[in-house]
């Protein structure tokens, strides 16, 4: 009988024992700690004791996934949460590959144990209330494909040991406080294939060497105080589709030359509200915006003819306002026939009419273009027209006989939201 005793007692110990919450559990509890508010109750609601399966890993929690008995995501996003986050409790999730709670209200730092997280592929803090500078242990993360802290209150410089991030294919740091000079080790980053620094306090010169990452499709840097002459090399050799250096003060090169050509894989390329000087016309022509469908120079101090766009097959969308262009626009933009532009901005400079044409006839013949391209849409060929010429069509058209019936058409058939919405 008493052996029976001690063998019952010792089963009933094991089995307690085994019951204990995992580690996995108990970093999860540790962060839902730091909750003040969860409107839907999806975390505090069912993150509790009483539902934790006792297998290592509560697969029956909501935005938490299981890979056997450990944690393999922690998927919080959009619902709201207003959390003083803790994030270095997520170390002890060994396996945790994805930890993605963006658009919420989480305060906090990106802890200096982020080294740790050595399984992490996928980290994305986006639109939340983290602040501070960057640890230089995120770079020791080399398994990370996709890095997202934009939207946050960073501030500091981007340590030198991101060239550790040898895995990571996107990179978003936009949106931020972040300052300092771009580090060179940016660039060293083989397997980029989105970069978004856009949006913050970088100074001085973009670093050399993008061009030589062969998979980077999207390089944004719009917002900044980067200056500097433009890299001619790197227009030139970039397998990037989407280029965005606006809102800088960049400047053309001393050469003189706006830049020497444009890569072919290069289709968006936005160089506004910077310094720039110099023609588009020249030897270069051809080259410089044979395969571009999205053009944006303006804003800035360009000058001269514009040019022929006679090889611009692709080009849809075409701003050069508020620049210092003259003489007279070129006929191919008013063919119809070999442009696809759904988008043209020439205000703000000094052009006149197509050649032997006066401006009204320009304006009545782009209306007649429009009308036969863009017949089933009247707010694309409205802002066609408007945005072309704005305050300039008051000086040169005198809107009588045959110009008349264009100012009615110009607004019929559009809401006055539509005409905000297309036309401002």
């Amino acid at each position: 009988m008493k052996l029976f005793r001690t063998l019952v007692l010792a089963l009933f110990l094991v089995t307690a024992m085994g019951q204990l919450p995992s580690q996995d559990i108990l970093a999860l509890l540790e962060f839902k700690k730091g909750i003040k508010h969860d409107p839907t109750g999806y975390v505090l609601d069912s993150w509790n004791e009483e539902s934790i399966d006792f297998n290592g890993c509560p697969s029956s929690w909501n935005g938490i996934v299981c890979n056997g008995g450990n944690v393999a995501g922690v998927i919080l996003d959009n619902l709201g949460l207003s959390v003083d986050a803790d994030l270095s409790v997520f170390s002890n999730l060994t396996k945790l590959v994805k930890l993605s709670i963006s658009n919420n209200s989480m305060s906090g730092v990106i802890p200096d144990n982020i080294g740790q997280f050595k399984s992490l592929e996928y980290l994305d803090v986006s639109d939340n209330l983290f602040s501070l500078a960057l640890p230089v242990g995120i770079g020791k993360l080399e398994s990370l494909r996709n890095l997202s802290l934009a939207g946050n209150n960073f501030t500091g410089s981007i340590p030198d040991t991101i060239s550790g991030l040898v895995s990571v294919q996107s990179l978003d740091l936009s949106r931020n406080s972040l300052s300092g000079t771009l580090p060179t080790a940016l660039t060293e980053l083989n397997e980029l294939l989105y970069l978004n620094l856009s949006s913050n306090q970088f100074t001085k010169r973009i670093p050399k060497g993008f061009d030589g990452i062969a998979g980077l499709q999207v390089l944004d840097l719009h917002g900044n105080m980067l200056d500097g002459s433009l890299d001619g090399e790197f227009f030139l050799l970039s397998n990037a589709s989407h280029v965005d250096f606006s809102g800088n003060m960049l400047q053309s090169s001393s050469s003189g030359k706006l830049l020497p050509g444009i890569s072919e894989s290069i289709q968006f390329l936005n160089l506004s509200h910077n310094q720039l000087t110099g023609s588009l016309v020249g030897d270069a022509e051809l080259r410089l915006f044979g395969s571009l469908k999205v053009l944006d120079f303006s804003y800035n101090q360009l000058s001269g003819e514009l040019p022929g766009f006679n090889f611009a097959y692709d080009l849809q969308v075409l701003k050069l306002s508020n620049n210092r262009f003259t003489g007279f626009i070129p006929n191919v933009l008013l063919k119809g026939d070999s442009l696809l532009l759904t988008e043209l901005d020439l205000s703000g400079n000094n052009l006149s009419g197509s050649n032997a044409k006066p401006l009204e006839f320009v304006i009545y013949e782009l209306h007649l273009v429009a009308l036969s391209r863009f017949a089933h849409c009247t707010i694309l060929y409205t802002c066609l027209l408007v945005r072309l010429f704005r305050a300039d069509i008051d000086d040169h058209v005198d809107k009588s006989a045959d110009t008349q019936s264009f100012f009615e058409w110009d607004h019929r058939g559009t809401s006055v939201t539509d005409r905000k919405l297309c036309c401002t």
